[in-house]
């Protein structure tokens, strides 16, 4: 399965609107049509994950909205803005971001997207 089979997988899971897997440098290996997350911003989320003070004081931004940050671990970042929100996963080599908006429910975004890394994280990815 390629890398936007993939994308397209998580948009039909009823669980993510938009999504992305990026490289933890920033490159992208694929996203949904027309949505873009810049290089910068993925360093960012990078740098978050190690160390979530910024997000605590500024926020997450990804495809250039700001969003609250909500929590998150060593492994994943959970923000939101208003009906939308975010969940983002680090695997060995990867950063899954899913996007959902209403009336998709933060968990399930978070399940799927969880769901996805894991199975990145299987096959050493």
């Amino acid at each position: 399965m390629s890398w936007n089979e993939h994308i397209s997988s998580l948009e039909k899971s009823g669980g993510v609107t938009k999504a992305a897997i990026m490289g933890q440098d920033g490159s992208t290996w694929a996203i949904t049509e027309g949505w873009r997350i810049e290089e910068s911003e993925v360093k960012a989320l990078m740098a978050g994950l190690s160390n979530s003070a910024a997000f605590q004081e500024s926020g997450v931004t990804v495809a250039g909205v700001r969003y609250i940050f909500i929590g998150g671990t060593q492994d994943f970042i959970r923000a939101k803005k208003g009906q939308t929100g975010l969940h983002v996963s680090k695997t060995e080599k990867a950063l899954i971001v899913g996007y959902y908006e209403d009336p998709i429910q933060p968990g399930k975004c978070s399940q799927e997207v969880e769901k996805f890394a894991d199975y990145l994280k299987g096959l050493q990815y």
